[in-house]
C-alpha cells in the first residue's frame, strides 16, 4: 500500500467529488475527470480503484433514478457490451495498440460534430446493439466506455439518460473488475484506495441532486456533447503526446 501525504488524500477526495458531480448530473464523465488527475497523484488509483468508485456511484444513481430505467433497451445494449468486451480483449492480443486511442478519439469527435449539425441516431434495437458493442471495444482497448451510448441517448429525458447509463456502466464495471481480479490486478489494496475515494463520490452525488434538475432537454444535450467531446479530445491528445515523446 503506497504512502500518501494528507494533501494528496484531500486532493484525491476533491477530484472524486468533481467527477461524481459531473457524472451524476449529466450521466457520464467520472473517468474523464478523475483518471488523468488521480494518476498524477499516484498511478495506483487506476484502473481498479477508479472502476470500483465509479461502480459505487452508478449504484447510487440507479437507486435514485430506478423508476426511469429502460430494461428492454438495456438488455440489448448489454449483449453488445459483452460481445464488444470479448472482441476488444482479443484485438488487444492481435492488433498493436499504438494508435487505437487516437482513432477512437477521432470517431467520438466525428459523432459529436454530426450531432451538433443536427444528425440524430434513433434508439432502435440495432443501434443499441451497435453502441453496446462499440462501448465494449472502446472501454477494453482505450479505457472509456461512455461516449457511444451517451451519444445515442443524448435527446432522451434526463432521468432516462442517467438511469440507463448508470445500469449499463455498472454492468461494464463489474465485468472489468472481475477481469482485473482474475488477472491479479484487483485486491485488498484497490478496495482500500476505493474507500479513500468513496467520501468524494458520495459528496459529489449529494451535490448533484440540485444540479441535475438543470440538466434536461437542451442543457443535457449540450452537457453530453461537451463531455463526449472532451473524452475524444483527451484520447487524441494522449495519442499526440505519445507520438511527440517517441
Amino acid at each position: 500500500m503506497p504512502h500518501f501525504e494528507l494533501y494528496e488524500l484531500i486532493a484525491a477526495i476533491c477530484i472524486a467529488t468533481a467527477g461524481s458531480l459531473v457524472q451524476a448530473s449529466v450521466g457520464f464523465g467520472f473517468a474523464l475527470v478523475t483518471i488523468p488527475l488521480l494518476t498524477l497523484i499516484n498511478p495506483v488509483f487506476a484502473p481498479g480503484p477508479t472502476l470500483c468508485a465509479n461502480l459505487l456511484l452508478s449504484i447510487l444513481m440507479i437507486i435514485r433514478e430506478r423508476s426511469a430505467i429502460e430494461q428492454g433497451q438495456l438488455r440489448i445494449a448489454a449483449y453488445g457490451l459483452v460481445a464488444g468486451t470479448v472482441v476488444g480483449a482479443l484485438a488487444l492480443s492481435l492488433i498493436p495498440r499504438d494508435h487505437l486511442g487516437g482513432l477512437f478519439g477521432i470517431m467520438i469527435l466525428t459523432a459529436v460534430g454530426l450531432s451538433v449539425i443536427g444528425h440524430h441516431v434513433a434508439i432502435t434495437p440495432r443501434n443499441l446493439l451497435v453502441v453496446g458493442l462499440s462501448s465494449g471495444v472502446m472501454g477494453t482497448m482505450a479505457g472509456i466506455h461512455g461516449p457511444p451510448i451517451a451519444l445515442l441517448y443524448q435527446r432522451a429525458p434526463g432521468r432516462t439518460v442517467r438511469a440507463t447509463l448508470a445500469v449499463f456502466f455498472s454492468f461494464a464495471y463489474i465485468i472489468s473488475i472481475g477481469a482485473l481480479f482474475m488477472t491479479g490486478l484487483f485486491g485488498t489494496r484497490e478496495l482500500i484506495l476505493c474507500a479513500i475515494l468513496a467520501p468524494g463520490v458520495i459528496i459529489g452525488y449529494i451535490l448533484s441532486w440540485k444540479l441535475q434538475e438543470r440538466f434536461d432537454g437542451r442543457y443535457l444535450w449540450w452537457g453530453i456533447l461537451i463531455v463526449a467531446g472532451l473524452s475524444g479530445l483527451a484520447l487524441v491528445a494522449r495519442e499526440l503526446a505519445g507520438l511527440l515523446l517517441v
